[in-house]
């Protein structure tokens, strides 16, 4: 899928051993919008801080045009974070269907924070994650994730917790089949919630985060970390994954 988007020619030289080829980039896009977060200053810190972290071309998208472009079928990934209330008017009929198909054909998806809310309307799309949002609390308190399997490929390098300042996503019981990486919960409260977890969706994957709703927290080491990590899961990139 992603040959098309390798640099051939492209060469590190070695000591020792000669040359080999640089390692091929994945392919992905950004798509955000909507309202309610500073999409812009998200983008801004996610293109410059997930090239840091793995070998990957992120092409920033604010709508469903990306999807009639010929080379949507070379995508390995699409990280979401959006928030648009109805699909009409960002997504045509076709768009929808051409998301959908992409996924069930392996392209992977990160669906962060505001994603999860979006297209509130659109059932189809909701199936992608197992689990509908059913509400959040402010915006204006800080959130411990907890990451409850260890042994995973997207966690297994990352602390055994993190906190950031965000709202805290509350959804419908998972479905059966979504494998639950981390829970959150409010600064000085006990219960806690799904905050990241796993689905398979026909032959892709899907990482779904909830966190995080400021800026800041896209800044957060741990928080760039597990997003680079979902990516490379997402798009099938590890070798152990």
């Amino acid at each position: 899928m992603r040959s098309a988007w390798v640099t051939l020619g492209m060469l590190a030289l070695v000591p020792c051993t000669g040359a080999q080829e640089a390692p091929a980039k994945l392919h992905g896009v950004l798509w955000v919008g909507g309202f309610a977060h500073d999409f812009d200053a998200f983008a801004t810190i996610t293109q410059e801080s997930l090239p840091q972290r793995i070998a990957i071309e992120l092409r920033v998208v604010r709508d469903g045009s990306f999807l009639d472009r010929p080379e949507a079928d070379e995508l390995d990934v699409i990280v979401m974070n959006h928030c648009f209330e109805k699909a009409e008017g960002v997504l045509s009929e076709a768009q929808k269907q051409k998301l959908l198909d992409l996924v069930r054909g392996g392209v992977g998806v990160v669906a962060i924070h505001a994603s999860y809310y979006s297209f509130l309307d659109w059932d189809a799309v909701h199936d992608l994650y197992g689990a509908r949002f059913t509400q959040h609390g402010s915006s204006e308190i800080n959130v411990d994730v907890r990451f409850v399997d260890r042994s995973h490929p997207i966690t297994r390098d990352l602390p055994e917790t993190f906190r950031v300042r965000t709202e805290l996503y509350e959804s419908t019981p998972l479905a059966e089949d979504c494998h639950v990486l981390a829970m959150a919960k409010e600064e000085g409260k006990e219960q806690e919630h799904p905050s990241v977890w796993t689905r398979e969706y026909g032959k892709g994957r899907v990482v779904t985060i909830l966190p995080a709703h400021w800026p800041e927290a896209y800044k957060v080491p741990e928080f760039q970390q597990l997003i680079a990590n979902s990516v490379r899961w997402a798009a099938k990139e590890r070798p152990d994954g």
